[in-house]
This record gives C-alpha cells, sequence and structure tokens, in this order.
C-alpha cells in the first residue's frame, strides 16, 4: 500500500502536459486494485464507461452475480521437521475483499479448497503427469503430502489436478528465480524481475473442463438482482468440480528453503543414469491454512458498441479486472481499447459510419477463470453465433514493440490487410515511421515470410468465442520487453512506464493499430474471414498431427483439406452428416472422406460459388462444431481441436481422435 501510495504522489507532480494520453488512462486505471467481486472493482466500470461515452459509443453495464473465490486469511509455516514446534519460516496474511480500499491482494490461488494441513513435503517437479509418474517409478508415497509444484510448462489449475488425484493433501506453488527473479537479472525496483519473496498469484478452477461461473456451465449466470437461491444440489455439483484441497503461491525464497531441506533419493531417471536427487519426502514439514469461502459476488461487463450500417458486427475484447492493480495484465488491453475506440469516435463524429457495426467488451473476472467473457458470451449465443464474424482478443497487450499473434486459420489475410497500413514505431523517444517500414514488414521478417497462426488453446477470453460458439478469434498484442511482474503487486504503473514501455510508444502504437484493424474488419464483414486460408491452415497442422495420428491417416485428412482449400464450395450438410454416421458407427475415422470430397467437385454458377463463399466463410467454424461437445468436456464444441486436457494453455488437435487412438 506505501509503495501504491508513493508512486501515485511521484506521479502527480509529473507534468503532463506532454504526455501521449495513453499514460493519463493507464494511470488512473491503476490507482486502486482492481480486483473482481470487490467494491473498488467498480471504478474502473465507471472509468471505461465515461471515456466510451465522451467518444460518442453506446455504453452498456452488463452486471451478473456469480460464484468467486476471495481470501480472509491466508497462514504458511515451515518447520524443518515433524516433531519441531517452532516454524523456521511463518507468513501470516488476512483480506477483507469488502474493505474500501480493499488493498493488495495477498499472494492467492482462487478456487483453492479452505482447509488446514501439516504434513511432508515432496517435490512434485512441474506438477506434470510425468512428475508423479516420476515419483512413483521411484516409489515415492505422495500420500497425504504437500506437493511442493513449480510454476509453467501447463496451467496451474491441472497441477493442482494432478496433486489431488496421486492422493496429495495440499499444494505449494512457486517460480524459481531463474524464470522470473534474481537469476535473470536486478529485481524490482532496480531492474524488472520479481523480488524473491514475491509469488505469482492464479486461479486453480476446472479450466481444461468448461471456464465460467461453476454454479452455471454452459449457460449465463443471472443478471445483479434477478438471482434466484442456487439449489443445493447444483452448488454440491459445482464443488464436485473444484479442487478439494488446500492450495497457496509462495515465493522463490519459500520454495529455495523447501527444496535445499528435502531428503535425497537415488533413482534411475529417463536416460537410464542413477542419480542423488532431493525428492523428500520431508523432513521438511509444511503447515497450509487457507480461510477462502466460494460465495456469490457481484461482476460487471462494460460493453460499447458502434452502429454500423448493415447487420453484423465485429467484437474486440479485454479483461479489466486483475489480481492487484494489473498495469499490463490487463489495464495495457484496456487502454489499447480505450484508444481505439476514441480514434474509431473521432472519426465517426467527422461523418464515417462503419459498414458493419463495431463493439468493444471490458470484461470482469477473466483472472479467477474466464467468468465475465464466458457468461456474457452464454446469455447472447444465439446472437453470436448468427451476427459476430469475427472476436479480436487484447489481454495483456503491451510488454514492447514487437507484434504477435495468433489465433484461428482464416483472418491471417484481413490481419495483414490491416498491419500493412500501420507504420512500425522505432526505439522509445525516436519520432514516428521508419523510412516506410510497416507492421507487417516487421511481422514477416519475424516469421521469414507471411507468418500462419498456432492454434489457441486457452486462458483468456477468446475461448467462449472459438472453443464453445465456433466464432473465429485472432488474440493480438505486442511483446519485447520482459520482467517477473506476472500476477504480483509489481504489475503496476511503474512497472510499465520504467521498463515495459517507456514513453508509452508502445500503447500508442497499439491503439492506433486497433483501430485500423476494426475499421478494415467492419468494413469487410463476413469477408474477413478466408474459408480456404483455414482450410490451408488446417492441412499444416493435420500434417503436423503424423507422430500420434499416424502417417497414414494423417496424409489422408491433409489431402481432404488440401482439397477443401482448393474449392470455394463446400457442403456442411454433408460434413455434417458425415460426422452423424462416424457417431453412430456405420463408418470409421476418415470412412466417409470420399463422400465429403464429392461434394467439393460439385458444378456450381460463379455467382452462386460466390454467394455460398460470402455465407460460409463466418460459419466455418461454428458449421464444423460438435453440437453435443467434446466427451467428458461437453462445453467445448470445436471438433477440430481443444485445449489440451493436461494442459490448458496448449492445443490438442482433433481432439475425438486423438482420445481414441
Amino acid at each position: 500500500m506505501k509503495r501504491a501510495l508513493l508512486l501515485g504522489l511521484f506521479c502527480s507532480f509529473a507534468t503532463a502536459q506532454d504526455d501521449p494520453p495513453s499514460r493519463a488512462l493507464l494511470l488512473e486505471l491503476t490507482a486502486t486494485p482492481r480486483l473482481a467481486g470487490t467494491p473498488t472493482s467498480y471504478r474502473a466500470v465507471e472509468v471505461v464507461s465515461r471515456v466510451l461515452t465522451e467518444a460518442g459509443w453506446e455504453v452498456e453495464v452488463d452486471s451478473r452475480e456469480v460464484l468467486l473465490s476471495l481470501p480472509r486469511r491466508l497462514e504458511l509455516g515451515l518447520y524443518e521437521d515433524a516433531a519441531r514446534e517452532v516454524p523456521f519460516h511463518e507468513r501470516i496474511e488476512r483480506f477483507d475483499p469488502d474493505a474500501v480500499p480493499p488493498g493488495d491482494l495477498p499472494p492467492f490461488n482462487s478456487w483453492t479448497a479452505s482447509g488446514e494441513v501439516r504434513a511432508e513435503v515432496i517435490d512434485a517437479g512441474w506438477g506434470l503427469p510425468e512428475d508423479f509418474a516420476r515419483l512413483a517409478a521411484a516409489r515415492i508415497d505422495v500420500e497425504g503430502k504437500v506437493a511442493l509444484c513449480r510454476y509453467g510448462r501447463c496451467y496451474r489449475g491441472d497441477k493442482v489436478r494432478q496433486a489431488q488425484e496421486a492422493g496429495c493433501a495440499a499444494v505449494l506453488l512457486f517460480t524459481p528465480a531463474s524464470d522470473d527473479g534474481a537469476e535473470r537479472g536486478p529485481t524490482w525496483p532496480q531492474g524488472p524481475w520479481k523480488p524473491p519473496h514475491e509469488a505469482q498469484r492464479g486461479a486453480v478452477g476446472p479450466m481444461t473442463s468448461g471456464p465460467g461461473d461453476p454454479l452455471t456451465p454452459g449457460f449465463p449466470s443471472p443478471r445483479l438482482g434477478e438471482a434466484a437461491p442456487v439449489h443445493p444440489a447444483r452448488l454440491a455439483e459445482a464443488t464436485k468440480r473444484l479442487p478439494a484441497i488446500p492450495v497457496m503461491p509462495i515465493g522463490a525464497d519459500e520454495g529455495a528453503a523447501l527444496l535445499e531441506r528435502l531428503s535425497t533419493r537415488r533413482i534411475r531417471e529417463a536416460d537410464g543414469q542413477v542419480r542423488s536427487v532431493r525428492l523428500g519426502p520431508g523432513p521438511v514439514n509444511a503447515h497450509v491454512f487457507v480461510d477462502a469461502p466460494r460465495e456469490r459476488r457481484p461482476i460487471h461487463n462494460v460493453i460499447g458498441r458502434l452502429p454500423g450500417e448493415r447487420d453484423g458486427f465485429v467484437l474486440a475484447g479485454n479483461h479489466r479486472d486483475a489480481w492487484v492493480r494489473g498495469a499490463q495484465d490487463a489495464a495495457s488491453g484496456t487502454v489499447t481499447l480505450l484508444r481505439a475506440a476514441q480514434r474509431l469516435g473521432a472519426r465517426r463524429a467527422a461523418g464515417w459510419t462503419p459498414e458493419h457495426g463495431v463493439t468493444l467488451a471490458f470484461w470482469d473476472a477473466e483472472e479467477t477463470g474466464l467468468v465475465g467473457s464466458t457468461e456474457w458470451g452464454e446469455a447472447h449465443a444465439d446472437d453470436l453465433r448468427a451476427s459476430c464474424f469475427a472476436y479480436i482478443n487484447a489481454d495483456a497487450v503491451v510488454g514492447g514493440l514487437t507484434f504477435r499473434a495468433s489465433g484461428a486459420p482464416g483472418l491471417e489475410g484481413a490481419l495483414a490487410r490491416s498491419l500493412a497500413r500501420v507504420p512500425e514505431r522505432t526505439a522509445p523517444g525516436e519520432p514516428g515511421p521508419l523510412m516506410g517500414r510497416t507492421l507487417l514488414d516487421q511481422w514477416r521478417e519475424g516469421h521469414g515470410g507471411l507468418p500462419r497462426f498456432s492454434l489457441p488453446g486457452s486462458g483468456s477470453d477468446y475461448t467462449v468465442f472459438l472453443h464453445h460458439l465456433g466464432v473465429p478469434i485472432v488474440d493480438v498484442g505486442f511483446s519485447g520487453n520482459g520482467g517477473g511482474h506476472y500476477h504480483t503487486a509489481f504489475d503496476d504503473f511503474g512497472m510499465v512506464e520504467r521498463y515495459l514501455d517507456p514513453g508509452f510508444v508502445g500503447h500508442e502504437l497499439a491503439g492506433g493499430f486497433f483501430a485500423t484493424l476494426l475499421a478494415d474488419l467492419a468494413e469487410l464483414g463476413p469477408l474477413a474471414f478466408d474459408d480456404a486460408y483455414a482450410a490451408a491452415g488446417l492441412e499444416r497442422h493435420a500434417r503436423e498431427a503424423a507422430p500420434w495420428l499416424g502417417e497414414e491417416r494423417a496424409q489422408r485428412l491433409a489431402v481432404a483439406f488440401a482439397t477443401l482449400s482448393r474449392s470455394i464450395t463446400l457442403s456442411w450438410a454433408e460434413w455434417r452428416r458425415t460426422q452423424e454416421l462416424v457417431d453412430e458407427g456405420e463408418l470409421g475415422p476418415f470412412g466417409a472422406w470420399p463422400s465429403f470430397l464429392d461434394a467439393l467437385e460439385a458444378p456450381a454458377g460463379a455467382a452462386a460459388r460466390e454467394a455460398a463463399l460470402a455465407e460460409a466463410r463466418p460459419r466455418m467454424y461454428g458449421a464444423l462444431q460438435r453440437p453435443q461437445g467434446l466427451e467428458g468436456r461437453a462445453w467445448f464444441k470445436n471438433d477440430l481441436w481443444a485445449p489440451d486436457p493436461d494442459n490448458g494453455y496448449g492445443t490438442s488437435i482433433l481432439p475425438r481422435l486423438r482420445a481414441r487412438l
């Protein structure tokens, strides 16, 4: 709290006359924490609504009541062994989510179970399935132990699930100093890297089985004021999907103190060599106490609309909530969209009207499990499927000046078209374009040609649109400057101004690019999506699946996508019937491809072909969805790829086939 007050006092003396507008916006947004479900979170609603209204946008605040997870008391005690009664290290923290101001949220994992555990510690590596298999192979009993897991390589909630299924009683999560701390460089304030006592906050809920409000899987949470009492059976079912053991993030110094006190085991590693490693269990003990009730609280999405001449709209979204002040994650995205809104609003005031509408969404409770976007998406599912031709995701947008993008194949051409119209900025302090170079030049140079999208898994607000509703998405941002601030109290205005975006060149560049991209997409409408290019991208991904799919099957699937890419007529009804026959067992996998390919070769007149193309483009992913959802994960309906069940951030292509093989 002292740090925030001193920073605000310092900034109040800064001369803002010549500052870029994005600096003032970020300073205002990060003046207080924006934790979902707390009173000060609403302050950001007021800021965003005001800026949009002043820019001429229609503004709606969509408020809903959802289940959230916030702490009241957290305790950690570390003991040399089970016999010790006095810890060699202890930390006790309290938090009142209803206080005004609430102060900084201590290191916390939302959706942790409340409870108290004291037990021996084991080193569970990264918390991956292979880490627990390694412990089992070494005959290390993990039952009732506290699992020490490193952050990284998969979604943190999957680490907790693996530990719980293995029989562990609690989980401690930490990031080694070699990843984002002192071993990377000077720590704050001398540098951007994380001090050893700080820890990454984050959700550990069931993102890979279905994001959003756990009380309303597959349908929207009630609007604020319309909530009916939750049926006990529904609450019990939601509880089954959430962690049943206490979870707590700890600092790199605490993690190192545990590791150096673990007992040594001689085990045979994967390379066949026998080595002595510190795995435990014990003798070091950890006492973990968590009081974090799960209770219904209000969240607020802010929706801004700029109507177009015709039906249909492009949607861009960013989450305005944060674990603490969240200057980069994701206030940089909030500022980016607000600057884009101001530019587009000025164009509208000068007489421009977009061909199709533009909608901006500022989501709440993303950090808790993509709650705000998921509930709004479920509430407007029919309209989104019918009218939204693209979703552009703006999360932690600015961390440098190097453009990055991933998304659903098919939008690369429209993205490249906009990138070619935006000058590349040079280093901070240098005034403008670099001899005609554009962001497209930079993007192509970094990839050795026109890049193709990697398939997005989950972990941000695009999830509901791509994986549940079948809307094509792009996730974009600017990177290049590193730091250890992720989900910590150090992700604040000072971190951005000193290290991540000095001069706010990146914020202004991002705001200008988003304005260009959204205006271009609004003009193109459904034609922004290129189904032929999408099929070509899926052909490449099919070939890359050969190691697990088999060369022959991968080749047949790739040929089918290649044929689809060369054609502009596609019988969606034929495709859907093919999938039904496969599901009914009348055809084995790929058994219907010849019939499908025949449909692609059906003759059609030029006008009819063009009409079919325009009709198909915005709905390709929707048409290829599996209405009943994936086995065991019914919320996910994208039949082409899905988040990896053991790594929510990663991707599993052709998930139904992969589950069978």
